[in-house]
């Protein structure tokens, strides 16, 4: 190669995809827990409580039971 060669090649740089800011959050998104959390089990057990407590008012089970 000639130096007037060399000079006048074009330089050609890769060009990167641009980013896309809605598919990154996507990408890096992990699924959380799956099961009865401290929170559940909690609403669960006031729920709970709530039932047996207008049972007993209500009259639909008896106050004391004996074994």
């Amino acid at each position: 190669m000639t130096k007037k060669a060399r000079l006048t090649a074009p330089l050609i740089l890769p060009q990167s995809r641009p980013r896309n800011p809605v598919l990154v959050p996507g990408l890096t998104r992990r699924a959380g827990p799956h099961g009865a959390t401290r929170k559940a089990t909690r609403h669960n057990m006031r729920q709970r409580t709530r039932q047996l407590l207008d049972e007993l008012l209500t009259g639909e089970v008896a106050e004391f039971e004996i074994d």
